[in-house]
Formats: C-alpha cells, sequence, structure tokens
C-alpha cells in the first residue's frame, strides 16, 4: 500500500496547498468525479440516450429538425422580426455560454495535470500557467476525450441490442444470455480503454506527445501496471463513496434544526415566506456540494497524474502482487 499511499497523501497536499486548483477542479468535476467504476453503473441505464444523445432525441421528437419547423421560423421571422431575432440572439448566447463552459471544462482538465506534474518536480506554477498549458493542448486533449467517449456510446448502443431484439421477438432468455455476454466483454474493455486515455492524456500533457504517440504509450504503460491502475481506480471510488456517504449524512444531521429554524420562523416572523427559507438552505447544500465535488477533482486529477509520473520514471507493483509473492 506504501505506492497509494505516498500518491495520495502527496496529491492531498497538493490539492490543499494549491487551493486556486479549486476553481480548475469546479469544472473538471463535470468529466465525472466518480472514476472508470462509473462505467459499471451507468451502463445499466439508458445508455445511448444518455448526455448529448438524449437532447437530440427529445428535440427529434418534437419535431425541432423537420421542415415545418424551418417554414414557421421563416414565417415568424417576416411576422414578427423583433421578437425572432431576440430567439435568434438568446439562443446564440446560450451557445456561446455553452461553448465557453465546454472549453473551460476540458481547460480545467488540462490544467491540473500541467500544475499537479509541476508541482511533483517542485516547479511553479499558477492559473496562468494552467491556462498555458490549456491553450496549447486544448485540441489534442479534446480529441482524446471524444474518442473514448464515441466508444463508450458505440459499444454501450451494441449492449442495448440483445435487450431491443428481445422486446421485438418476445425470447427474454436467450438475448438476456446475450445481453451478459456482450457485459462482461465490453465493459471490461470500456473500463481499460478509459485507462489507456487517462494515461494518453497524461502523455499529451506532460511529455507534449501527439495523439497517435500518446495513445500508443498510453496503451502501452496501462498494459504494463494492468493491476495497479484498477486498484488505484478501486481506491479513489471508495474516496469518493466514503465522501458521498458524509455529505448525505451531513445533510441528514443539518436538515433536524432546519426544520426546527423553519417552523420557529414561520411562528414569529409569518411574513417570510418558508418557501424561500427551504429554497435558500437547498442553495447553500449544493453550492457545498459543489465545493467538495471541485476539491474531490482536484485531488483525483492529482492522484492519476502522480500516479502516471510514478510509473513512467520509477515503475511500481500492485498491492495484489505483492501479497501473492509474500506467499
Amino acid at each position: 500500500m506504501t505506492l497509494y499511499r505516498n500518491i495520495l497523501k502527496s496529491a492531498w497536499i497538493n490539492t490543499w496547498k494549491n487551493k486556486y486548483l479549486w476553481f480548475f477542479g469546479l469544472f473538471a468535476a463535470l468529466l465525472g468525479n466518480g472514476g472508470e467504476l462509473e462505467i459499471f453503473f451507468r451502463s445499466f441505464n439508458d445508455r445511448i440516450n444518455d448526455g448529448f444523445l438524449a437532447e437530440l432525441k427529445v428535440f427529434s421528437s418534437i419535431g425541432f429538425f423537420s421542415l415545418k419547423t424551418l417554414r414557421n421560423i421563416g414565417v415568424l421571422l417576416v411576422s414578427d422580426t423583433g421578437t425572432m431575432l431576440l430567439l435568434i440572439f438568446t439562443l446564440t448566447l446560450v451557445l456561446v455560454l455553452g461553448g465557453f463552459l465546454f472549453w473551460l471544462v476540458i481547460s480545467s482538465q488540462i490544467a491540473l495535470v500541467n500544475n499537479s506534474a509541476s508541482d511533483k518536480i517542485g516547479k511553479k506554477h499558477n492559473i496562468q500557467t494552467g491556462l498555458d498549458s490549456a491553450l496549447k493542448k486544448f485540441w489534442p486533449v479534446l480529441g482524446l476525450n471524444l474518442i473514448v467517449k464515441l466508444v463508450s456510446y458505440i459499444l454501450f448502443g451494441i449492449l442495448t441490442i440483445p435487450i431491443a431484439m428481445s422486446l421485438v421477438r418476445g425470447d427474454m432468455f436467450s438475448y438476456s444470455f446475450l445481453f451478459v455476454v456482450l457485459y462482461l466483454i465490453l465493459v471490461p474493455f470500456i473500463l481499460f480503454f478509459s485507462f489507456i486515455i487517462k494515461y494518453a492524456i497524461a502523455y499529451t500533457v506532460i511529455k507534449d506527445e501527439n495523439i497517435y504517440d500518446a495513445l500508443k504509450n498510453g496503451f502501452n504503460l496501462f498494459i504494463s501496471n494492468i493491476l495497479i491502475s484498477i486498484e488505484m481506480t478501486l481506491i479513489l471510488f471508495l474516496i469518493n463513496l466514503f465522501v458521498a456517504f458524509m455529505l448525505i449524512l451531513m445533510f441528514l444531521v443539518l436538515a433536524v434544526p432546519l426544520f426546527f429554524v423553519i417552523t420557529v420562523f414561520s411562528s414569529i416572523f409569518a411574513h417570510i415566506n418558508l418557501l424561500f427559507i427551504i429554497f435558500g438552505a437547498i442553495i447553500l447544500f449544493l453550492i457545498f456540494t459543489a465545493f467538495i465535488g471541485a476539491i474531490l477533482a482536484t485531488f483525483q486529477i492529482s492522484s492519476w497524474t502522480y500516479l502516471f509520473i510514478e510509473l513512467e520514471t520509477k515503475g511500481g507493483v500492485s498491492k495484489i502482487k505483492r501479497i501473492f509473492s509474500k506467499k
């Protein structure tokens, strides 16, 4: 456990010492704080309909992309030009803000990897160095993120085929068996591929490699350290689970005095809207949750970055291998 203990300790010191990294962590958390094990749980949900594809499906179902909609837009543009221009401006503004947020998410991931690596070797770093790295490496890292998302959507889409066939043909047993077989093959493949992408991003940001070399070296590093990668994921997942449990526990504990305060205020200050108090409490809880999520994202990316540097420079031996080697 020494390998992981040292890495996690160093990552936590980096996270706590360089609190400006929490700004990047806040946006990097949107990539998911659950780690690679999210794949196993997410795969039980409506896989191919998650995220952006779900939005496209909604727009398609209401006829947003139909010729009738385009004709209606044209009619409105002529009959009520002011309203239509305001609508177009609003949609453009939303798209610009959404694009900026998307850029900030990827840039934050790059900045955390770059600045964590700088901290590891004792090199000075700040927000500016993180953003400079993000500007330099945005497109390669975006490409790697899109690759892993595309592969995940395609393979999760394949998993939906047995379910769809069972509904059409009514043979639940055969197609359920096929689903289990495909699940046991494809989900671990997606899991392993996500490890490769994680290491490839580190090669791109830290080693300044192009996408092809980063993927090749990420694959080789993962193959040489499969058990270490899985063990690291399990450790970080358990940390996430513990933090989530503590947040829920804290919420339940605070709910009692909050209910008491609401009751007192409602009796003393009848003019105060109780919904306003409840809404305020929920907002505060969401802000606190986002704050914890930012710290977690910073800690996790720092941990993976430190692990990457450790494996690249010194190598490592998994805990399972060390246990069996003692016997």
